[in-house]
């Protein structure tokens, strides 16, 4: 869970490779969708593209990265820009199955040991050759303390990560985990220079330093509040992904109406992450159109460590209380759907649906348009009923003011205050990360998003002692040995299982108030296509593969 966040792994079988047993790509879905009122088309990705543009102007409307080192790159933005100028291991695809990519291959000889082959021939922007200890030296920083990583949670289970020839890396495991290959694809798979990292130490990744890397793309500037300019790099290995943008001018601009503007305008080109507040203003214009793609995103409430916050009665109210479908079709303009578990139905293996759908049906919940009288009587039972209750949302985003003011209103039927507090975009993505810049709220509105197709994704941040996002420090012996059994059980089905289990037990005491599951909703100039409309937009290089769509 995270700002539209990282927020906020794949079977060890001997001698067989992982990532359903193949390390072959597969055929691509391509299937483009348009959105225009109620029933919107999800597609994979839009036609792809034609040919070359001279400038690509794109949009984040999640604000200006922190940072582009990949140990720190925590929130969509940074999660975009990285992923586009550097590579991962493993290649998350647009349908988000995984294929090759600086590992053209990997094998497990034993449930606890993990190798790589590195692709041959591939060059940093530098000149200089990929190796071996390059990889193993950028894995190696997810775990080194005093780096922190954002992607620690991935390697809890790692033991050594070693480079084992000149073209080979090995990872052993203290135990056997499922879900650490997968996230090879994610942020925590990127490789970069090794050299270059020494050399800029503490200081890689921000501003002017910048990264080395050897994406479709290199890091030309960044002028700070303002915009990230990348240039292509025409001596890419992956043909697949060379970029059609000679260039791409990124620019942050989180205010919902002038970013509505920007694109009806033609100023930019296209967005991920468009607010759905702009969809009726975009839909039928004529310079582009919005497209909505299946994605691995959720709205929740997350809960902060204040006596509100912790107190469960008041998160089980607010979850009695909320009128999900009123957000999702009256703020969210049919671009998601009621969510009653910490995991979205998007999340789930897709091998084991069926245990994952049966226990969510089996949930006890309020129904799509809330229960108030269920939530008097359960605000009744805190110390706190008379408190008032303050949520974070962050300032400018339309879509998510609305919908906090929509729970504001709600709540005045139990007699529950509620205050908004709104936070500017760099206060907003880092107060997930940072418990000073959560000062003074109760709850912070979050959208965030799985990196992998794997409910361990988000577990492992959430409602286990350790929890990046288990700010309110919620502690459950059963829970946390369910979800570590889980992650240690290569079987789908058992692994399910294991996961059901757990979250029986998180979501009876609302761990955290999840509201809407949402599709990824971006938008196109008519003169641009190739756009993947997936979460991997998120975790692949999705800006080099838009294109000219003449």
């Amino acid at each position: 869970m995270s700002p539209k966040n990282r927020a906020f792994r794949w079977p060890f079988l001997a001698a067989a490779p992982l990532l359903g047993l193949t390390a072959c790509t597969g055929a691509q879905p391509s299937a483009a969708g348009s959105s225009s009122g109620a029933s919107p088309t999800v597609g994979v990705t839009t036609p792809a593209a034609k040919g070359d543009v001279d400038t690509l102007n794109w949009d984040i409307p999640s604000g200006e990265p922190g940072s582009l080192d990949y140990a720190h790159a925590g929130d969509y933005s940074s999660n975009v820009i990285v992923a586009n100028l550097c590579d991962t291991l493993v290649r998350m695809k647009a349908d988000l199955s995984y294929a090759p990519g600086l590992a053209t291959s990997w094998s497990s000889p034993t449930p606890t040991t993990l190798v790589y082959k590195i692709r041959a021939g591939v060059k940093f922007w530098d000149g200089s050759a990929l190796t071996a200890a390059d990889v193993a030296y950028s894995l190696n920083r997810n775990i080194d303390d005093k780096v922190a990583s954002n992607n620690y949670p991935n390697f809890v289970d790692v033991s050594s990560i070693k480079a084992t020839g000149p073209l080979e890396v090995t990872v052993t495991f203290k135990q056997p985990d499922e879900l650490f290959n997968k996230e090879m694809a994610a942020t925590s798979g990127v490789v970069a220079k090794a050299d270059f990292i020494k050399g800029k130490g503490s200081s890689y990744g921000k501003g002017a330093n910048g990264v080395m890397c050897t994406g479709p793309f290199k890091l030309a500037d960044w002028k700070a509040n303002t915009s990230i300019e990348l240039v292509r790099n025409d001596a890419y290995w992956d043909k697949a992904f060379r970029a059609h943008a000679a260039r791409v001018d990124v620019s942050f601009v989180t205010d919902t109406t002038n970013l509505t503007l920007a694109l009806k305008s033609g100023q930019l080109d296209g967005a991920f992450a468009v607010p759905a507040a702009a969809i009726p203003a975009l839909t039928g214009n004529t310079t582009g159109a919005i497209h909505q793609g299946s994605g691995l995103s959720s709205y929740q409430l997350a809960p902060n460590s204040t006596a509100a916050g912790k107190d469960e009665h008041i998160r089980l109210a607010l979850s009695e209380l909320i009128d999900r479908k009123a957000l999702a079709t009256a703020v969210f303009k049919n671009s998601a759907s009621p969510l009653y578990t910490f995991i979205p139905p998007s999340g789930w293996d897709p091998e084991a649906k069926a245990v994952y759908r049966s226990a969510y049906d089996a949930l006890d919940t309020p129904g799509p348009d809330g229960d108030a009288e269920a939530a008097k009587k359960e605000l009744a039972r805190s110390p706190l009923k008379d408190s008032t209750v303050t949520i974070g949302v962050q300032a400018g985003n339309t879509t998510e003011v609305t919908a906090v003011t929509l729970i504001q209103e709600q709540a005045r039927k139990i007699g529950l205050k509620v205050v908004i507090k709104q936070l500017q975009p760099l206060q907003f993505n880092t107060a997930f990360y940072d418990p000073k810049a959560r000062a003074g709220l109760d709850f912070l509105l979050t959208e965030g998003f799985l990196s992998v197709t794997d409910p361990l994704d988000y577990l492992a941040l959430g409602p286990v002692p350790d929890g990046q996002f288990n700010w309110i420090g919620w502690n459950d012996a059963t829970t946390a040995q369910l979800i570590s059994k889980a992650r240690q059980t290569t079987d789908a089905t058992r692994r399910a299982r294991y996961i059901v289990q757990a979250q029986a037990r998180y979501e009876a005491v609302a761990w955290t108030v999840p509201l809407l599951s949402i599709n990824e909703v971006t938008y196109l100039n008519k003169r641009v296509t190739g756009a993947p409309l997936t979460t991997a937009a998120i975790f692949q290089p999705s800006l080099a593969v838009i294109g000219s769509a003449k």
